[in-house]
Order: structure tokens, then C-alpha cells, then sequence
């Protein structure tokens, strides 16, 4: 049995694949295999562009690419980009000869450049705007004769080619009239839509069109399947039980339900730091969160040596840091001296001199309004997970603080939207430290994607700093940036959580946080 550790993103996705027949592309010539691949909800509206949650992106990968790939823990390759110059300020890129989109015409320089204009709209809504690409004061230049787009910034990025390579990349037919985005995809990815059934299945057939893939993969690759099967599987315990009954070829189980997988060959595993647990605090006016004191009594509450091993089943560690190990960059970071300390009596006299006093109920109160806040986290999650967040009630009500779990199939779209919530418990895993200054930046919603309204200045200077310097030599800058995020306390890290892909008669890779199309072989 191979084994082998990966990293992946705060993907929610299961993979179920099962052999069969299907009557499309035949991979190798020989008889075309179908695999079955689940995740753990529904993508909802399919618009790439709009829709950044991690079961869009587990669907969107099938249909649409972008720029460049991104195996696990080494850099980048060309996808769509045969080749790119960059410096801190600008990134050339050349596109690859010969791509095809889903309806047969050619990428032009033009769809690329025509993508992130639409993606840069304010009406558009993208949550990857300031994330992928600077928000403000980016201008691109595309040259369809020499098939190259350029991008230059107004302000320095330390990874800018890293950051604009990730965007998917929208053909023409869509951007003509981007509702179709939502029900239809329109990329160049190595297989079209067939089907459709919103909250149960979605089904691919692989093109007889596709030669660009990465490593040389094309239609005629051997062993890359012919169909593919999305279908929504909430379950670990029923994914365990479809690889244990021989149903399933690729599963990923998260948590105490591997322990039964442990004697069964599997042709890989693959064991990911899927989900890390970070705490959010909402620091919009007129919310709790916006007084640094009471973020600081929260998060000296919160014990990170018994919550996090129950929220990760045993199988994890504290973060330290918000890119693990596996990421693409700066993985040596360490912030643990700026994470509070647990400390339940800090946290009480912290909360006595800010003016909350404590009710005969226990509950404190300040000017007549209770201290009560709702604990948003994804209703999703882990069994593990869910009794994490029902500790850390009981953490809360130790110093005065009435703490309402609070799940949500759609916690992004709480957050994003300015919703009702005070702390979050969301598994946001990036691979560059640069992603933080777009998640944690820009104007609040609902003009912006800086759903914490986080207004460290601190942290901001900080970035600027970073974002000056190139690559590897901007990493202390970012450990700086970092310290400043745990410190002021926009995030407290918890606990790193860990799931497990299993193959059997089949492989897999990954680029970022999904598991990579082109990269499935059929080995059975």
C-alpha cells in the first residue's frame, strides 16, 4: 500500500468513485470507466466567479481552469499559462497554444483579461476580488496575436503571479451574459456538464477536445475517466461504509471513523489538514466583538488544549500559524507568542473593567444588554467539531458570557452579507500569507468582502510592508503581519483538524484545496 501526506484547502468535499461503462471519450483507447465523487453540500449557483465556498469550487474545477496549477507543497505550473515573467508589480503571462473552451472556439488573451474585469466589478460581487487580485489600481493589457496578458499593480504584491494564477477563467460565451454562469458552465476545463440536479447529483463527460493539461494530460490520457458523478454526501460514517462494502473507490473520512479503514489496502491515502479550526470575531459597530476587551476575555477562555483535540478527534495540534506546512509559501511561520494565554480569571477582570457586571443569573450585562453572543459555525462539520463548539459554551458561561451555538448550511453566506453572528468557527486554509490581506481587508459588507470589519491599522502598515518584498524575503514581514492578526485578535487560532482520502483502484492529486481532475487514474 503507498501512502503519502498532502496538504488541501478548507475544501468540504467527499469522494466516492465507483468503475462502470460509459459511452463517452474512451481515455488510452481502452473501455471508458466512470467515477463518482461526492461533497459534503450542495455548490448551489455554479458561477465560478461569485461562488468561492468549497463545494463550488470541488464542482467549477471539472469545467473551468485557471492560469496556473498548483501541486501540493511545490510551485506553481503553467495550466492555461504556458509561461510568466513577474516582479512585484506585474506579471506577464503567455497562454498555452491550442485551448479550447466547452463550445469549441478558442481562449483568446481577451477572455482572460474580459474574466477579471468581470470578476473587479462591483456589481458583480466576487469574494475573490482583493483575495486573487488587488482590488483597486490593477490594469490589464491583453495582446491576442501574441496570446499574452499582462498585469500591472499600483501597489506591490509579494506574490502576485501566485495570487492571479488561481482565478478561474471564463470563455467568452459566458461573459456575453453571465446569468448562464449560474445553472451552466462555460470554461475549458477537461470535461462538460452533462447533467444537472440541483442538491442531489451533477454528471461530466470528458471532451474529446482537451490537450493542455498539466504533465501532458489530454483526453487520451490512460485511466482518466470518461464520466464523472458529483452527488452530495453529508456523511463520513456512510462514506467509511461505501469503501468498507467495496461501493466506493475514493472516499475522504474526516475524524474517528478512519479508525475502522485501518485494515483495508487502499492503492493511496492521502491525509490532508482540511479543516483548521480559526475562530472570527465580529468587530462591526454596535456588536460585542467591536471592543478589543471582550475579544481578548474570549479568547483567554477558550482552553486550545481541551478544545482542540475534541474538535479534531484526536488527530491534530494547535496551529501556530495560518499556513501550515503544506503551504506554497512562508510555512515556518510562528505566531504562538502572540496568542493569548488561557487564563479564565484575565478574562473575568478583563470583563470587569470594561463595565460588564455579572447578573444573579451569572449572565453579565453592560448598560441593561446582556452578554450573549451566537457562536456561527458550519452545520456540516464534524461530530467533533460540533461538541468543540458545545465546550466552548461552557467555556463562555464560566466567565459571564451567554454563548448560543449557532450551525448554518450557509455560513458564508452569513458572514459575507453582514449577517447576524458574533464569532465564527470557519476552516479557512490558505496557502500564502498574502491571502489574508484580502479575507481580512477592504471595505465592509456589503461593499466589500471584509466580513470580520477588521480596521487594524497595524496590520495593515504591516502588509504594505510585506507586500514590498518579493517572494521567500517577505516572510518575516508576514510573521509580523501575523502577529499583529492573533494579537489584536481578529482570528485566534485553535486547533489544525486532518481528513483522509482513500483510493482504491484509483489515484489522485490535488492543486491548492481540491482534489485536481486530470490527476484521477483509474488503476482497476
Amino acid at each position: 500500500m503507498r501512502r503519502s501526506i498532502v496538504a488541501a484547502a478548507a475544501v468540504g468535499v467527499t469522494a466516492l468513485a465507483l468503475s462502470g461503462c460509459a459511452g463517452t471519450a474512451e481515455p488510452g483507447g481502452g473501455e471508458a470507466q466512470t467515477i463518482k465523487i461526492a461533497v459534503q453540500s450542495d455548490p448551489g449557483t455554479l458561477n465560478p466567479i461569485t461562488n468561492a465556498t468549497n463545494a463550488s469550487e470541488s464542482v467549477s474545477t471539472f469545467g473551468y481552469e485557471s492560469l496556473l496549477f498548483y501541486p501540493t507543497g511545490e510551485e506553481p505550473q503553467g495550466l492555461l499559462a504556458e509561461s510568466w515573467e513577474s516582479t512585484t508589480t506585474s506579471v506577464e503571462f503567455t497562454l498555452k497554444d491550442g485551448v479550447l473552451c466547452v463550445d469549441g472556439t478558442p481562449l483568446t488573451a481577451t477572455d482572460v483579461k474580459s474574466t477579471f474585469e468581470y470578476a473587479a466589478a462591483d456589481e458583480t460581487g466576487s469574494p475573490y476580488k482583493g483575495v486573487y487580485f488587488p482590488a483597486q489600481g490593477l490594469t490589464i493589457e491583453a495582446d491576442d496575436d501574441a496570446g499574452t496578458v499582462t498585469f500591472t499593480s499600483e501597489a506591490a504584491q509579494s506574490f502576485l503571479a501566485e495570487t492571479i494564477g488561481a482565478l478561474p477563467i471564463v470563455c467568452a460565451s459566458g461573459l456575453d451574459d453571465p446569468a448562464v454562469l449560474d445553472t451552466e458552465f462555460h470554461g475549458t476545463g477537461a470535461y462538460a456538464l452533462e447533467s444537472s440536479s440541483p442538491g442531489q447529483s451533477y454528471t461530466f463527460t470528458l471532451r474529446d477536445d482537451y490537450t493542455w493539461g498539466v504533465d501532458d494530460t489530454t483526453s487520451k490520457t490512460a485511466g482518466l475517466p470518461g464520466t464523472v458523478e458529483i452527488s452530495i454526501i453529508e456523511s463520513d460514517s456512510t462514506a467509511a461504509n461505501l469503501l468498507q462494502t467495496g461501493e466506493a473507490n475514493i472516499a475522504q473520512v474526516g475524524g474517528s471513523e478512519r479508525d475502522r479503514l485501518k485494515s483495508t489496502e487502499f492503492a493511496q491515502e492521502l491525509e490532508v489538514p482540511l479543516r483548521p479550526g480559526l475562530i472570527f470575531f465580529n468587530q462591526a459597530e454596535g456588536r460585542v466583538g467591536h471592543d478589543l476587551a471582550v475579544r481578548q476575555a474570549l479568547a483567554q477562555a477558550v482552553d486550545r488544549e481541551s478544545v482542540g483535540p475534541v474538535a479534531s478527534a484526536g488527530r491534530g495540534e494547535q496551529i501556530t500559524t495560518l499556513v501550515s506546512e503544506f503551504g506554497a509559501a512562508c510555512t515556518a511561520m510562528d505566531s504562538s507568542s502572540a496568542i493569548p494565554s488561557y487564563d479564565v480569571d484575565a478574562a473575568a477582570a478583563a470583563l470587569d473593567d470594561a463595565g460588564w457586571v455579572e447578573g444573579a443569573d451569572g449572565i453579565r450585562a453592560k448598560d441593561g444588554k446582556p452578554l450573549s453572543i451566537l457562536m456561527l459555525y458550519p452545520a456540516s462539520e464534524s461530530q467533533g467539531v460540533t461538541a468543540a463548539i458545545e465546550l466552548l459554551q461552557t467555556e463562555f458561561k464560566k466567565i459571564g458570557v451567554d454563548a448560543v451555538p449557532t450551525p448554518s448550511a450557509s455560513y458564508t453566506d452569513v458572514i459575507f452579507s453582514g449577517g447576524d453572528w458574533d464569532i465564527v468557527w470557519a476552516p479557512i486554509f490558505t496557502s500564502l500569507p498574502s491571502d489574508w490581506a484580502g479575507i481580512l481587508g477592504g471595505e465592509f459588507p456589503p461593499n466589500g468582502g471584509n466580513w470580520t470589519y477588521n480596521a487594524n491599522q497595524e496590520y495593515f502598515d504591516l502588509v504594505g510592508e510585506a507586500q514590498a518584498l518579493a517572494g521567500a524575503d517577505s516572510c518575516d514581514a508576514w510573521q509580523a503581519a501575523q502577529d499583529s492578526l492573533f494579537s489584536n485578535l481578529e482570528v485566534l487560532p485553535v486547533y489544525s483538524s486532518t481528513s483522509t482520502f482513500y483510493g482504491a483502484g484509483a489515484e489522485f492529486g490535488m492543486s491548492k484545496s481540491i482534489l485536481a481532475p486530470t490527476t484521477i487514474r483509474v488503476t482497476e
